[in-house]
Order: C-alpha cells, then sequence, then structure tokens
C-alpha cells in the first residue's frame, strides 16, 4: 500500500521542468518511477517498496503531467535538501492504490 504525502510542493522550475518537493525518507531512491491517472493523483514509486501517494494535483501539474516524459524530486529534511533525483513519467489509466 501506498504512503500518503500530506503535505508537498509543486514547482516549475527555470528550466521550465515539474519539480516535486517532498518529505525526505530513509535510503537512497532506486530506480524511481512516476505514475499519474490523468486526472489529479500521482504515484511515486521511490524504490521496488516504497510508493508515494500525491493526490490533488494543481492545475500546473495536471497541464505538465499530460506531455512530459520526467519529473525532477527533491526530497528535503529540516529545509536541506537530501536527495535530488529524476522520475520518468507513465500516464496511466488507474493508479494501483
Amino acid at each position: 500500500m501506498a504512503e500518503r504525502e500530506g503535505l508537498y510542493d509543486v514547482v516549475q522550475n527555470k528550466d521550465g521542468e515539474l519539480l516535486f518537493c517532498i518529505r525526505a525518507r530513509a535510503g537512497v531512491p532506486d530506480h524511481p518511477h512516476f505514475f499519474f491517472d490523468g486526472v489529479e493523483t500521482g504515484l511515486l514509486m521511490r524504490d521496488a517498496k516504497r510508493a508515494i501517494l500525491l493526490e490533488y494535483l494543481s492545475p500546473l501539474a495536471i497541464e505538465s503531467l499530460q506531455k512530459e516524459d520526467k519529473v525532477l524530486v527533491a526530497e528535503i529534511l529540516d529545509n536541506e535538501l537530501e536527495h535530488e533525483y529524476y522520475a520518468p513519467v507513465s500516464r496511466v489509466r488507474k493508479l494501483p492504490v
């Protein structure tokens, strides 16, 4: 089962990339992948065992996810950048949550 990310930020960086800022998790991300249902929910598979559910995506995020092939993820711990990585985007009809 996916863990829900209660608070997160979504911005477009200076290069036009969609950036998700989430709280840091233990361990290093391994082959992360972002799944988008086309409506308002995303699922970040941080590694083979950890899934993070991002609900109520903003209109900016939805529009960008409909055309982008990757997103940038920044994991923040105590106001410091802990991990930063790209995750390819896959559009799916329904998320497995």
